[in-house]
């Protein structure tokens, strides 16, 4: 994920969690709101509840691939909040993508012409 493309600012993930609307999975909770920017921009969180370091940034890493590739499907304009479960380091990458993709559409950030 491009640097351009992160959520960086506390205050700015407090107002995602605060305002923001939340949808959760198995492996992933997505919180957005609307950014009133050409473009999304996500913050990646991995609890302690995930596990060590090294299983949070694992975590972290696949979190961000997965939203890598579908990043071109999303509609434009908003703060994506995308935070790790427990089970997701031991989770196989396609249920993640998989996972990924359901929270999006249920949430309507997918693009109308590619549902």
């Amino acid at each position: 994920m491009q640097r351009k493309f992160r959520l960086t600012h506390s205050n700015d993930i407090k107002r995602v969690r605060q305002e923001g609307q939340t949808l959760a999975n198995a492996v992933l909770v997505l919180g957005f709101f609307p950014n009133q920017l050409n473009q999304n921009r996500a913050a990646v969180i991995a609890g302690r509840s995930v596990g060590g370091a090294v299983q949070r940034n694992y975590a972290k890493r696949r979190i961000r691939s997965a939203f890598q590739s579908l990043h071109s499907e999303l509609e434009m304009g908003y703060d994506l909040l995308l935070i790790a479960r427990k089970p997701l380091p031991n989770a196989p990458y396609q249920s993640i993508v998989d996972g990924m993709r359901s929270l999006f559409v249920k949430a309507g950030l997918l693009k109308e012409n590619l549902n």
